[in-house]
Order: structure tokens, then C-alpha cells, then sequence
């Protein structure tokens, strides 16, 4: 005897199942294609060596701590980075929030060497610039400052700041580019800067 709800039933389950695939953004890879964990050091590639090598942090201008995230020199590979994403328990997937922090030290800086920016994230009149001394975990309205986001471009990669998944706020939402100041390469949060385009090579 066939039961009339039966294929009703599992035509509700394979939408939903399809559904809940298409709602779950894709892992960010690595350059040898596999998914980047949680946790786990990476060095950051830049697309376009020729303009510069990896990230580190520096003093730039009157600044002690924090220090200013750059862009080092070509052919330089940096400090290397882990990511912690919102959901602990995941990989890192695009378009989805995380915290970055260096791995190695803060150069004698009392503050950790986690990702911020430098400013209020709902301030549009202020140039965010990326720094470090940020808080990791703890997704709330006082921690935003904190949180970016990888998202998939073309050729690679690129940083974002759009934390609107960890507060109830109306935040800047810009990728992360580079600006040139006093011989520096800083990261800021910049509209009209073309984005730091990279890769994730497992250190």
C-alpha cells in the first residue's frame, strides 16, 4: 500500500537539504586547495608580488602601540596569521566573520596582536586605518571594531570590514586596501583604494 504523503515528503526534505546547501557559503581555500581552519598559521600571498610582499605590524609616524598593519616588502613573506571565525567549530568561509591575529610577538607592545580598526565603525568621516590591540571572540556591538571578513574576488582573495552579522549597528562596510604613507603600506578601510587582493599559503 503506498503511503499519499510519501512523496510529498521527500520532495519538502530535498528543498529544504538544497535550501540549507545554498544558505552555507563556501570555505576559503588555501593555495592548495583546502578548506583554511581556524586556528592554524598561514602566510598571507599577495596576488601581486611585485607591489609587495606579506603583513607584518610597524610603528608608523608618532606611533608606538598599537602598530599599524602593513604590507611589507617584495619578496618579504611577513608575519604569519591565524583566523578565528565566528563560528569556532567551522572552517573559514567567505563572506563571513572572523578575527585575524598575528602569530608571532606585538614588538613589545603591551597590546595583543589581534586586528582592529582604529575608529568608530559607524564614524563615515574618518579614515579607518587597520591596527593591532583588538579583542578576539565575544561577536557584540563592543567588540566590532574587531571582525573582517575574507571574501572571494576574481584572482584571489580580499580582506573586508562589514561586521553587521556581530551587532546591532549600521557600520562602514568596505574592503581593506593599501595607502601609501611616509614609505609605509598601511591597510586601511578605503572605498576608493582598489582592494589588497592575496592568497593563503599554510605555513
Amino acid at each position: 500500500m503506498k503511503t499519499p504523503f510519501l512523496y510529498p515528503s521527500l520532495f519538502l526534505l530535498s528543498t529544504m537539504l538544497c535550501a540549507a546547501a545554498q544558505s552555507t557559503p563556501p570555505a576559503v581555500l588555501d593555495t592548495a586547495g583546502n578548506a583554511v581552519q581556524g586556528g592554524v598559521k598561514y602566510v598571507v600571498v599577495p596576488v601581486q608580488p611585485s607591489q609587495g610582499g606579506g603583513l607584518d605590524l610597524a610603528s608608523t609616524g608618532n606611533q608606538n602601540c598599537p602598530k599599524s598593519v602593513v604590507q611589507v616588502g617584495p619578496n618579504v613573506v611577513g608575519n604569519t596569521v591565524t583566523f578565528s571565525p565566528v563560528n569556532p567549530k567551522d572552517v573559514v568561509r567567505n563572506g563571513t566573520d572572523l578575527n585575524v591575529q598575528f602569530s608571532g610577538s606585538n614588538a613589545g607592545c603591551p597590546e595583543s596582536t589581534v586586528w582592529q580598526i582604529t575608529h568608530d565603525p559607524e564614524d563615515t568621516d574618518t579614515t579607518h586605518y587597520v591596527v593591532s590591540g583588538g579583542v578576539k571572540g565575544n561577536p557584540s556591538s563592543s567588540t566590532t571594531r574587531n571582525w573582517f571578513m575574507i571574501v572571494k574576488t576574481k584572482n584571489g582573495y580580499k580582506f573586508k570590514f562589514c561586521p553587521v552579522s556581530v551587532c546591532d549597528c549600521d557600520p562602514i562596510c568596505q574592503d581593506i586596501a593599501i595607502s601609501v604613507e611616509s614609505g609605509h603600506r598601511l591597510l586601511d578601510v578605503d572605498v576608493s583604494l582598489p582592494p589588497l587582493e592575496v592568497n593563503f599559503k599554510k605555513a
